[in-house]
């Protein structure tokens, strides 16, 4: 089991497949230290009803702690991967996620999601 800090590298892209919900997340951490500091990719998938429902809060740029199985190098087209299964996770809290826009762009259209807390997930 894999237990790391990663940053969310694009939105989570959620399908069906079998009749089941698939999560398709890809996550960045840095490996080594200094000049020798690389980002490594990682390709994560999740299933059923939990799925769903942190779909809409697995968005770019935020940063979780993963807790990841089966993790393994995916050779397709002479490209490989790395590729996992996403057990479980925590977001972390950042407070300048929590701080007002300091511009003075309109306000998104979109309504975003309700705060996670608010949301039964059963896991």
């Amino acid at each position: 089991m894999l237990i790391k800090l990663v940053r969310i590298g694009r939105d989570a892209e959620l399908r069906s497949a079998n009749g089941k919900p698939v999560l398709s997340v890809s996550v960045v951490y840095d490996i080594g230290y200094g000049q020798h500091k690389k980002p490594q990719w990682l390709n994560l998938t999740m299933w059923g009803q939990q799925a769903e429902k942190v779909q809409p809060y697995f968005t770019k740029g935020k940063q979780i702690v993963i807790r990841a199985d089966d993790i393994h190098i995916e050779e397709y087209n002479g490209k490989s991967s790395l590729k996992g299964t996403l057990v479980s996770f925590d977001f972390v809290q950042n407070s300048a996620d929590q701080e007002a826009p300091k511009h003075n762009n309109p306000p998104p259209t979109h309504q975003p999601p309700p705060p996670f807390d608010d949301i039964d997930i059963p896991f």
